[in-house]
C-alpha cells in the first residue's frame, strides 16, 4: 500500500511539472516579443523623455539668442495727475494732467561677432541635443534587449531545474519498483527520495529568478499587468566584425561622437562671445511718441521722435572679460579632452565586445556538442540502471553532467546575444531600425541557430536506438 501511495505521489509530481510552472504567471495577459519590448521602451524610458525635453530647451535657447539680432520694439505709455505749487512762478496752475505714449526701437548694428557667434553656438547646441536623444534611445534599447535575454536565460534554467526534478521522480519510481521486486535495497529508495527532495528547492529558486527577471524587464517597459514573452534562447552564430571595421563604422555612426563634435562647436563660438566683451558695440536707437499735458486749460501737446547711432566702448571692465575668456577656453579644452576620452572608451568597448562575441561563439559551438553527448550518456545510464548494469551513482553523475551542460549552454547563448547586441551598439547601428530578432536569430531555426539537437543527439530519439540494446546485452 505504501508502495502504491508513493507511486501515485511521484506520478502527481511529474504531472504537475508537465503542466508547466505554477508559480510563474501561467495565465499572463500579454505576450511580448523582443521587437515589441523595444518599441515600448522608446515610448516609456525616462532617459529618452528627458533627452526629448533637452531638445525643447535647446530650441528655446536658440530662439533667445536669435532675438539679440532682431529689432527690439517696446511700447510705453503713462497717465499722470500731479500738483506742484512751484509752477505758479511760471504763471501755470499747480495741477496738471499728463498723457504720454512712446515706441522705442533698438537694433544692434555691430557687436564684434558676439551676437552671430551666440546664434551659431545655439545652432550647435540644437544639433547636439538631437544626437543626445539618439544616444539615450540606443542605450535604452540595448539595456532592454539585455534584460530580455536575461529573462530567456532564467526561463531556460527553470526548464532545466524542472526537467531535473522530473528525472529524480522517475528514478524514485524505478527504485521503488525494483525494491518491491526484491532487486534493490532500501538504501537506493532512500537515496532517490533525498535526491528528489533536494531538487525541489532548485525549481523554486529558478522560478523566482524568472519572476525577478520579468520584474526587471517591467521596469524598462513601464507596464504593471502580468505579461509573458515570446522567444527562444537561440542565436544565429556569426563571427564578429573585424576590429578595424568596427572602429570605422563607430566613428561614422555613433551619436556620441557627433554630439561631442557639436559641443566643440558650441564652446568655440562661446570663446568668441567672451572675447567680444571689451570690444566696441554699435546700436541704432529710435523713439516715436505723442504727449499731451493739460495745466487746467493750458495745453501742451504734439508728436515727437528721435533716432541715432550709439557707440559704447568699455575701456576698462576690471579684467572681467579676461576672466570670461579664460573660462571659455578652459571649457573648450575640457570638452576636447572628454571627446578624446570617448574615442578611447569606444576603442576599448569595441575590443571588449569583439572578444566577447568570439569567446561566446566558441563556447556555444563547443557546448552544443557537449549537451548532445551528455544526454546520450544519461540515456545509456538510465537504460543500464533499468537492467542492473549501471549504479544509481552512475545515473546521478550523468544527470549532473546534463544539467551542467544545458545550464552552461544557456548562459553561453545569453552571453553571445548580449555581446552581439553590444557590438551593434558600439558600431553605432540603430537598434530600432534593425529587426533585432532577425539579426540575432532569436527564435529562428537556422542551420547554426536551431535549438533542436544536432544530428548526433536526434539519433538517440529514433526508434531502435542502441542504448537499451547495449544495456540489455551487457546484462
Amino acid at each position: 500500500m505504501n508502495w502504491l501511495q508513493s507511486r501515485v505521489g511521484t506520478l502527481l509530481v511529474v504531472v504537475a511539472l508537465g503542466l508547466g510552472s505554477p508559480g510563474v504567471m501561467a495565465h499572463a495577459e500579454r505576450v511580448l516579443t523582443l521587437n515589441e519590448c523595444l518599441a515600448m521602451t522608446l515610448s516609456y524610458s525616462r532617459d529618452v523623455l528627458k533627452a526629448e525635453e533637452h531638445i525643447n530647451i535647446s530650441e528655446g535657447r536658440y530662439i533667445e539668442e536669435r532675438a539679440a539680432a532682431l529689432p527690439q520694439l517696446k511700447l510705453e505709455g503713462n497717465v499722470l495727475h500731479g500738483r506742484d505749487v512751484s509752477y505758479s512762478i511760471f504763471n501755470l496752475p499747480p495741477d496738471k494732467n499728463d498723457y504720454q505714449s512712446n515706441l522705442n526701437l533698438n537694433q544692434v548694428v555691430f557687436t564684434w561677432g558676439q551676437v552671430n557667434s551666440a546664434i551659431r553656438a545655439a545652432k550647435h547646441d540644437k544639433a547636439a541635443s538631437a544626437y543626445l536623444l539618439e544616444e539615450a534611445r540606443q542605450l535604452a534599447l540595448r539595456e532592454t534587449a539585455t534584460v530580455f535575454f536575461t529573462v530567456l536565460l532564467a526561463e531556460e534554467l527553470a526548464d532545466v531545474a524542472r526537467e531535473n526534478l522530473k528525472q529524480k521522480a522517475r528514478h524514485l519510481d524505478e527504485s521503488q519498483r525494483k525494491f518491491h521486486a526484491g532487486v534493490a535495497m532500501e538504501y537506493d529508495v532512500l537515496a532517490a527520495q533525498v535526491a528528489m527532495a533536494n531538487a525541489e528547492p532548485e525549481v523554486t529558486r529558478a522560478e523566482n529568478d524568472v519572476r525577478l527577471a520579468r520584474d526587471r524587464l517591467r521596469y524598462f517597459l513601464g507596464i504593471q499587468e502580468d505579461f509573458d514573452i515570446r522567444g527562444e534562447l537561440v542565436c544565429a552564430l556569426k563571427p564578429p566584425v573585424p576590429l578595424a571595421d568596427v572602429m570605422e563604422t563607430a566613428r561614422q555612426k555613433r551619436p556620441e561622437i557627433s554630439y561631442y563634435t557639436e559641443r566643440l562647436g558650441v564652446f568655440k563660438e562661446l570663446v568668441t562671445v567672451a572675447k567680444a566683451g571689451d570690444k566696441p558695440r554699435l546700436e541704432l536707437k529710435g523713439n516715436v511718441g505723442y504727449g499731451h499735458t493739460d495745466y487746467e486749460g493750458v495745453v501742451a501737446a504734439g508728436e515727437r521722435w528721435d533716432a541715432g547711432l550709439f557707440l559704447s566702448f568699455p575701456v576698462f571692465d576690471g579684467f572681467r572679460t579676461q576672466g570670461q575668456v579664460t573660462q571659455a577656453k578652459s571649457r573648450l579644452r575640457t570638452v576636447d579632452i572628454e571627446f578624446k576620452k570617448l574615442l578611447d572608451d569606444i576603442a576599448l568597448d569595441a575590443r571588449d565586445a569583439t572578444n566577447r562575441v568570439r569567446e561566446a561563439l566558441d563556447i556555444v559551438k563547443a557546448l552544443e556538442t557537449t549537451v548532445a553527448q551528455a544526454r546520450r550518456l544519461l540515456e545509456m545510464g538510465e537504460a543500464g540502471y533499468r537492467y542492473d548494469v549501471k549504479t544509481h551513482l552512475d545515473v546521478e553523475d550523468a544527470e549532473l553532467n546534463v544539467r551542467t551542460a544545458r545550464s552552461n549552454l544557456a548562459k553561453a547563448r545569453r552571453e553571445y546575444l548580449v555581446a552581439r547586441t553590444k557590438l551593434l551598439w558600439v558600431m553605432g547601428e540603430r537598434l530600432d531600425a534593425l529587426n533585432l530578432e532577425e539579426t540575432l536569430g532569436v527564435g529562428s531555426h537556422g542551420a547554426m541557430s536551431s535549438k533542436a539537437p544536432p544530428a548526433s543527439e536526434r539519433a538517440l530519439h529514433q526508434p531502435g536506438n542502441t542504448e537499451e540494446r547495449t544495456a540489455r546485452n551487457g546484462r
